[in-house]
């Protein structure tokens, strides 16, 4: 039956003159981006002082921030660590995420996590972290 069934539209399609094909293909084409385009709605980076200005407005949400691992604040047990912007910082718990290879302290990173006040300080707790290719940002 299945078969019956493969046959006929195989059929059915085949008999469509050329430009008619070429048009379904066209409209299938078009409709796979849109949905795709409408289901990776993209994500606005903010800078650690953005954030840090009025934490309150971004408790809870999803976040991808971008900032610097300042020098000596890694926890290499705790898994935690500061990012600095110009003049705020914020703890990163990166407890349940991989540290990329690249993640050095001093290095720019983005962070994408979820904002959140524990006992009066805000933590954003990774959900992934990137960084950049060191060579990227190596002088010539």
């Amino acid at each position: 039956m299945v078969r019956f069934i493969v046959y006929a539209l195989t059929g059915l399609i085949m008999a469509l003159s050329r430009r008619a094909r070429l048009g379904i293909i066209g409209v299938f084409v078009v409709v796979s981006l849109a949905l795709v385009m409408v289901g990776n709605e993209p994500a606005i980076q903010y800078s650690v002082d953005e954030v840090m200005d009025s934490p309150s407005e971004f408790d809870d949400d999803d976040l991808h921030l971008r900032g610097t691992v300042a020098i000596g604040s890694f926890d290499s047990v705790n898994r935690t660590f500061l990012i600095t912007g110009n003049s705020h910082n914020l703890t990163i718990d990166a407890a349940g995420v991989a540290i990329p290879p690249a993640f050095e302290e001093g290095r720019v990173v983005a962070i994408k996590g979820i904002l959140s006040n524990h006992a009066g300080e805000w933590t954003l707790s990774a959900d992934e972290i990137i960084t950049g290719c060191p060579s990227k940002y190596e002088a010539e």
